[in-house]
């Protein structure tokens, strides 16, 4: 897993630098430390809005200044960033923080390497880049022509299920979809939960290690793992339980119960 963001250097010119992140520590293996390095709730608002990408091989954008504060979440493929002196390739889990308030003397070059797919997160002010720099994990990661895991959780009679989620690229990505809040979440090793439902709308992104999810209706139990999504709309009945195969980091944005995914080919959200 790689987060990196685009920053200026002491000329004005653009450079790569790793990027930390606010990662919450929950579950029964968190130790003091990890609550005691916990982000603020503040650290979580200042979301504007997501956009689902996909895109063939070739060009992106070319960033000279005053861009929009993004943050690329990698589904699927290669995506490639280009500064002078300095370029980096992002695959499946890695995240992209892009910052340009000002003109800068070189331009940034972001392309697709190989057919990409992911998630363009928009940040206001108040959303910061602080917490830790999280350190590689030993794991077994998807190639960039492996399709990633795509699903869908909701409940109906009582138990939830999980189906193929066909509809998150399917739309014009003009198209944003309004997002209320993002978290970054470690989970240790052995974390566990027992059934439960959410109180709202979700879109999970694997960063990194495995996310295993159990429900009681179609679908059983499915392990993400880095760049698979899963939207979460299990409210009622059963729900579903959790656990973490290895230690595990993944992004979850906060989206309105009507957004533009929702009540899709007759599936009850």
């Amino acid at each position: 897993m790689k987060t990196l963001r685009v920053a200026r250097d002491g000329v004005g010119a653009p450079r790569l630098e790793s990027l930390p992140l606010p990662f919450l520590a929950p579950g029964p293996t968190a130790t003091a430390l990890d609550r005691e390095l916990a982000p603020e709730p503040s650290s979580m608002s200042g979301v504007r809005q997501v956009r689902a990408v996909t895109t063939p091989a070739g060009p992106i954008e070319v960033v000279t200044g005053r861009s929009t504060r993004r943050l690329f979440l990698v589904v699927s493929g290669t995506l490639q960033v280009i500064v002078p002196d300095m370029r980096a390739r992002l695959g499946a889990g890695d995240v992209l923080f892009l910052d340009v308030p000002v003109p800068l003397k070189a331009p940034v070059r972001i392309r697709a390497a190989t057919a990409c797919s992911y998630l363009e997160v928009e940040v206001g002010p108040a959303w910061l880049p602080i917490g830790t720099v999280p350190p590689s994990l030993d794991e077994g990661r998807r190639t960039a022509h492996t399709p990633p895991r795509l699903l869908r959780m909701f409940s109906a009679g009582e138990v939830a299920h999980l189906v193929p989620f066909d509809d998150l690229f399917s739309m014009p990505s003009e198209q944003g979809q309004e997002a209320t809040a993002l978290s970054f979440v470690c989970l240790s090793p052995s974390m566990r939960s027992d059934w439960h439902t959410e109180t709202g709308t979700s879109l999970l992104v694997v960063l990194a290690g495995g996310f295993e999810v159990e429900v009681g209706g179609d679908g059983g139990r499915r392990t993400l793992r880095a760049g698979d999504v899963c939207l979460v709309e299990d409210f009622a009945g059963q729900g579903h339980k959790s656990s973490s195969d290895g230690e595990t980091r993944f992004a979850v944005l906060a989206l309105p119960r009507d957004h533009r995914w929702s009540r899709r080919a007759g599936v009850e959200a």
